[in-house]
């Protein structure tokens, strides 16, 4: 189960690091089981995925559904709460979201069946400001 869910992970990092044209990249994503940054690191944009948790549910007498959670977190210093760039970022991380819609892994049998978007960290953008948001991706596997 582990290694599907690094395995996973590992396909939503080359899925977010796959760009049409270099120069319209906006950041590097890494995998990561200990993503903690200093705030000196985050000048920066960190794009950061997390093998999360997985639910295990029967599917029939012989299968189960196994759903796995891969967060992906975005972390920024800014100036401040009212900081413009603040409003770019978000904007970024829902269109991040919406790319998975429907996302198939057909190596892994995995689809991504449910997104889940926390736009932006009240606790975060507090002195010393730093924008931090997490999309989670459900994918569901049937093994």
């Amino acid at each position: 189960m582990a290694n599907t869910a690094i395995a996973i992970a590992d396909e939503v990092v080359k899925t977010l690091n796959t760009v049409e044209d270099e120069d319209d990249r906006l950041f590097t994503a890494v995998m990561s089981l200990f993503p903690f940054y200093e705030l000196k690191d985050l000048a920066d944009l960190k794009v950061t995925v997390v093998p999360k948790s997985v639910d295990i549910q029967s599917f029939t007498r012989n299968a189960s559904e196994f759903d796995y959670q891969i967060d992906i977190a975005f972390q920024k210093a800014v100036a401040s709460a009212a900081d413009a760039e603040i409003g770019t970022l978000s904007d970024l991380v829902l269109n991040t979201a919406k790319s998975f819609r429907g996302k198939v892994y057909s190596s892994l049998n995995a689809v991504c069946s449910k997104i889940g978007v926390l736009l932006y960290s009240a606790e975060h953008i507090q002195p010393p400001s730093v924008f931090t948001s997490v999309i989670t991706l459900n994918f569901k596997v049937i093994e």
